[in-house]
């Protein structure tokens, strides 16, 4: 009842969404409340009694269909318009529609709901099926999923009113609504349910799989000395069943509406962050070998360390002061860089607890359609506030600039984080943060010294690590500084891919009998943190078509108090061990055709489906070969991958699909296919051209066609005139890449390839041959010297050093 209220008085501000089943108005329509109430059965009885039906149908559709031949549209009409239309409301009804609720949703074809509104002097419009669910509704609206009495006329009836579960499949429109339906309470604060005994499987369809719903989700039944178990089981498994009845709800309302609302703005896209207690006892060793091992984070042993001033759990980075004493020096909008596993998710939870202590803090959980207006409502809510934005590149450039304008030269904080190796396809967005005056990057560099022999002493905890237990202090302070490159994610490669953790894995996994569903669910949720996210409940729910969050917290329960350490969820995010350590396990404990089906499965989904920004990553990122390879190594399991998403006409029609296949066909040493998906490639760039009248960036294309001619030649032995015109050509469209706007360090790399070969080739050339390459190769050198000024400092620039630095001199 606790978090009801909370959630109910948070809901004020927008984001309360109240859902009426058969019971909210069954005494006003003199139905019988008992626990069989429901539209459909009452309609049972009704269209058996104008049947005259002995014995009696006890299939509605059967009994609606001869109903409907019998007195046919407008017979049908007017018995239902007489029936469902409602004089006479309750007190209570009004009260429930005083509530400043976003939407109201039902499954009622009644006017009970609209006569309530205007009881409570509330502008309300009421939306039949069969409107446009993309139209904005000016006041408060009123939806009608199983269509409305008021709105049928002669030639809607049949498309609008839902007669049982065969309807459903008969009226598109009603799919529109409850997409809606779907987002709305996706973004909602609360949703209240009033006289829905969940029992419609259309509606929980549409609902079984959304993100925190079981948080949100509250079934207000009519008091009862004992209720029915059947339905509140089926409740308990969407969210909260009070047996208070619609006049408790009522009393529920005019209470809290009596208080002043509250003016924390409306948070969707956002949560506020909440410190942690500091914990009164030191880390354990099990406490700190989870968080190296299974990524598992003590809140409260963090803030310890904070307020401690210690690091006797974790590493607190010097990049920490650093950013303090940057935004005490009016930097506001930061960018922490780093390779997967650099430790800047707990940095960022270090700021936000060091920040919080004068500022509100607040954390981005997903990014909705409205997040720039959220962003401007928490602003002017607390123009001070500290907003923080993991993998920031996952938003379009656009949307990203637009949040870091609102920060630009004002009181707040903007902090953002990106992994290095993403900012290869970010380039464009940093280039536009660049252009702030208040951004700052921020590189988490090599770990000082200090902060070396926090690790070291951390990493002393870690019990069976015999790589590390074998040497002494200063070796082992020689291995993080020497071996790892003093780089964390060095480290934690050495560690995570050891014996030891593979099978402290392997004993977490065996914990569980795991069922086929369970085994998908961690290998998804693996997959996706082998990429480097953290995936939202949502995304894996709606993917899958199944309740992640329902999946996750059945297998913690069977694990008992230390819960499963391999996948585990975190409010509304699903949890897993670090990127290196989830390719150990996807490599050791699953086959590689059980990965390849999982991803077949998920990808299949995806494609049929409209994708945010974030999926739309995360389709791209999962259908690349260099993801995919490195944990299935098996050709002909490859091959299935590859094979099985050809049969998604949405997949086969993009390029970046052949140029995947042909990337693995290069790996596999089949060239002859690989050319022909590339040919394949540029073929369906065209055909996106022409579909779409928009050109498309063949640059990806151009670049690995340019790398394959180089491996044709190697692997072919080409000589003579052949060999010059693969190198020409190579040169080519590598010099045509460096020309064109935003280059990337990829090009480069290219460039050192093709100069690599002609050193090794080029003595199967004649002089004439040789003297036009030599020159060629030496003006695009020339250019690329000169071309990498205009590449972002960091990673990118980095790179590209790095590949011109390996060409030969004189070329």
């Amino acid at each position: 009842m606790d978090e009801f209220q909370r959630r109910f008085n948070l809901a004020r501000s927008g984001g309360g969404i109240l859902f009426c089943g058969a019971g909210f108005s069954a005494d006003c329509l003199n139905f019988k409340p008992d626990e069989t109430l429901g539209t459909g059965a009452q309609l049972l009885d009704l269209f058996n009694a104008e049947l005259h039906q002995n014995p009696p149908y006890r299939n509605l559709q059967n009994a609606a269909d001869e109903l409907w031949n019998k007195i046919a549209d407008n017979g049908m009409m007017t018995l239902l318009k007489e029936r469902f239309t409602v004089s006479n409301i309750t007190s209570d009804m009004a009260d429930l529609l005083r509530y400043p609720w976003q939407a109201v949703y039902t499954t009622n074809y009644d006017n009970a709901l609209e006569n309530a509104a205007q009881a409570a002097h509330k502008q309300a419009e009421p939306l039949n099926n069969t409107d446009d669910p993309s139209i904005p509704a000016q006041n408060l609206p009123i939806i009608h999923l199983h269509g409305y009495v008021q709105k049928w006329n002669i030639h809607n009836i049949r498309e609008s009113c839902v007669l049982g579960t065969e309807s459903y499949s008969k009226l598109t429109h009603v799919k529109k609504w409850l997409d809606r339906f779907r987002r709305d309470i996706d973004q909602a604060q609360i949703v209240v349910f009033v006289g829905f005994n969940a029992g419609d499987f259309h509606i929980n369809q549409a609902i079984n799989d959304l993100t925190g719903l079981r948080e949100k989700a509250f079934f207000i039944n009519r008091p009862t000395a004992q209720a029915d178990p059947d339905v509140t089981a089926a409740q308990k498994r969407l969210g909260t069943p009070f047996f208070t009845g619609r006049a408790g709800l009522a009393t529920t309302i005019r209470n809290l509406l009596a208080e002043d609302a509250p003016k924390e703005p409306r948070l969707a896209s956002f949560a506020k962050y909440t410190p942690a207690n500091p914990s009164a006892t030191v880390p354990t060793q099990e406490q700190i070998e989870n968080l190296f091992l299974y990524g598992k984070v003590e809140p409260s042993q963090l803030a310890r360390d904070a307020s401690n001033d210690v690091s006797e759990y974790h590493i607190r980075r010097s990049a920490i002061q650093e950013t303090l004493d940057a935004i005490a020096d009016h930097t506001r909008i930061m960018l922490f860089d780093g390779y997967p596993c650099d430790g800047k998710s707990l940095l960022i939870i270090d700021l936000a607890y060091r920040l919080s202590g004068t500022r509100p803090v607040y954390q981005m959980r997903q990014a909705y359609e409205n997040v720039l207006n959220e962003v401007a409502d928490i602003l002017h809510y607390a123009p001070n506030a500290v907003l923080i934005i993991e993998n920031c590149f996952d938003l379009p450039t656009e949307r990203l600039l637009s949040i870091a304008r609102q920060f630009d030269r004002q009181d707040g904080v903007l902090i953002l984080t990106s992994r290095a190796v993403a900012v290869d396809a970010s380039t464009a967005g940093l280039a536009s943060l660049q252009g702030l005056g208040s951004f700052r990057k921020m590189p988490l560099a090599r770990l000082s010294r200090d902060e070396a022999l926090v690790l070291s002493d951390l990493a002393d905890q870690i019990a069976g690590w015999r790589d590390f237990h074998t040497l002494d202090h200063n070796a082992r302070l020689r291995f993080i500084e020497n071996t790892c490159q003093a780089s964390l994610p060095h480290f934690l490669m050495r560690l995570l891919r050891s014996d030891y953790v593979s099978n402290r894995y392997r004993e977490e996994f065996n914990k569980l009998s795991l069922s086929h569903t369970e085994r998908e669910a961690i290998i998804v949720a693996l997959y996706v943190a082998h990429i480097g996210e953290n995936a939202p409940v949502s995304f894996l729910s709606n993917a899958m078509h199944m309740d992640y969050g329902a999946i996750i917290d059945g297998m913690n329960a069977r694990a008992g108090n230390n819960a499963f350490l391999l996948v585990r969820r975190n409010g509304e995010i699903i949890q897993t061990v670090p990127s290196i350590g989830a390719e150990n396990i996807l490599q050791n404990l699953f086959a590689d055709d059980e990965v390849v089906d999982a991803i077949v499965y998920l990808l299949k989904n995806l494609a049929a489906t409209y994708r945010d920004p974030f999926e739309q990553r995360m389709f791209n990122q999962m259908m690349r070969f260099s993801i995919l390879s490195k944990v299935v190594t098996d050709r002909t399991s490859i091959d299935r991958f590859f094979e099985h998403n050809k049969q998604e006409p949405q997949i086969r029609r993009m390029p970046l699909f052949w140029l995947q296949w042909h990337i693995a066909k290069c790996a596999a040493g089949a060239l002859m296919d690989a050319e022909k998906f590339l040919e394949q490639g540029y073929s369906e760039a065209e055909e996106y051209e022409r579909r779409t009248r928009k050109t498309f960036d063949r640059r990806q294309l151009d670049d690995r066609r340019a790398k394959f001619l180089m491996l044709r030649a190697e692997k072919n032995a080409r000589v003579g005139a052949e060999l010059f015109r693969d190198i020409k050509e190579a040169i080519e469209l590598t010099d045509k890449i460096l020309r064109q706007d935003d280059p990337q360090y990829y090009p480069f790399e290219t460039l050192a390839h093709i100069a690599q070969n002609y050193d090794v080739l080029g003595h199967h050339l004649d002089a004439t041959f040789k003297a036009l390459l030599d020159e060629r190769l030496r003006k695009l050198s020339i250019y690329a010297h000169q071309r990498i000024g205009v590449l972002p400092s960091g990673y990118q620039k980095e790179k590209a050093k790095s590949a011109l630095d390996s060409i030969r001199p004189g070329i």
